[in-house]
């Protein structure tokens, strides 16, 4: 059955003109404590507002767009995020747009956008991994709702990669230079599950499987994708007897960290180690030896999650669509063949 706003009004003991002025973001002199039960209670009984669009669909002009991340502070100093970001803000602007408002995960309340960034005339594109708990609450509080880069698993738009194959691919390639000690450094916290659950690490893991190898516990660390985190786990690896000839790591800045902590112990890359990374950031190519790794579209990634939001908004579209982009393994110096 339909949920509607009187059925909500009667659950908080206000009137419908009141409900439909909270939902619809209009200004109104209800308290917050009352408004913030409105939508809680909009939420329970499922109800869904629904954009009226004209003939021709409606027009992205009139839609405010907005970024959520997860740390705004650290997506702008990741050279990976803001290549992302770089890429929306440049199709919006081709398109004679702009992003409106920016927040990050900090600043909702338990999945909760401020109430001036709901309605149906908000479109939120989500920048990176978050809660599908908090994704699932966006998609209710606003129009459209797009995730770039991160993992479907509920029913909206993304815009994002084969983690796990581009994952199989990258082991594969030690495999096939003979490695069968492989490490792994990766993290998954943004995701609020653990590391062995994210998709690079079950790539690596399918990896192994196939070739019959058993994986190593001490052999799987967590870097919380930084590169001092990457030094911390390689430093935790290298301190085991018998170290892996090779790693998997899931991102370039994790593997700077490793690289200084190889050569602190007196280790060569890739004579007594192999590194195999993700995301080929700018700086991969000229780091000694240059680091081979997963090339990720990331400009790519950003402008083709706008132009979905273009259509979407055009309702273009009607089913959720995730779109993924490929990868290609870029060959340098840091891996070799096994010589123990």
């Amino acid at each position: 059955m339909k949920v509607t706003l009187k059925d909500i009004a009667e659950r908080v003991n206000v009137s419908v003109s009141t409900v439909s002025r909270v939902l619809n973001n209009t200004p109104t002199s209800i308290d917050e404590q009352t408004r913030n039960e409105i939508f809680s209670i909009s939420r329970e009984l499922g109800y869904k507002k629904h954009m009226k669009p004209t003939e021709k669909g409606r027009n992205i002009s009139e839609v405010q767009i907005g970024l959520l991340l997860n740390d705004s502070k650290n997506k702008y100093k990741d050279p990976y995020f803001s290549e992302i970001i770089y890429g929306i803000e440049q199709e919006l602007m081709d398109q004679g747009l702009n992003i409106q408002f920016t927040l990050d995960e900090q600043e909702l309340q338990d999945g909760l956008l401020p109430s001036r960034f709901t309605g149906d005339n908000t479109a939120i594109i989500v920048v990176g991994p978050l809660k599908d708990s908090y994704l699932q609450m966006i998609k209710e509080q606003v129009s459209i709702i797009i995730s770039v880069g991160g993992n479907p698993s509920i029913p909206i738009d993304y815009v994002t990669l084969d983690f796990k194959k581009s994952a199989v691919n990258a082991v594969d390639y030690l495999l096939k230079l003979g490695h069968r000690d492989i490490a792994f450094i990766g993290s998954n916290e943004h995701s609020g599950s653990i590391l062995t659950e994210e998709s690079r690490y079950k790539g690596y893991e399918q990896a192994l499987k196939n070739a019959h190898i058993p994986i190593k516990e001490e052999w799987i660390k967590n870097g919380s994708f930084t590169v001092n985190g990457g030094y911390h786990a390689m430093k935790e690896i290298l301190s085991k007897d018998n170290p892996p000839t090779a790693l998997f790591i899931a991102s370039d800045r994790m593997s700077y960290g490793a690289y200084r902590a190889i050569q602190e112990k007196g280790l060569t890359i890739p004579n007594d180690i192999s590194i195999i990374s993700f995301d080929d950031l700018e700086m991969s190519p000229f780091i000694n030896p240059p680091l081979t790794t997963v090339r990720v579209h990331k400009e790519e990634l950003g402008r083709i999650s706008v132009k979905l939001l273009s259509e979407r908004i055009k309702d273009e579209i009607t089913l959720p669509l995730t779109t993924y982009l490929p990868t290609e393994l870029i060959v340098r110096k840091s891996c070799g063949n096994n010589k123990k």
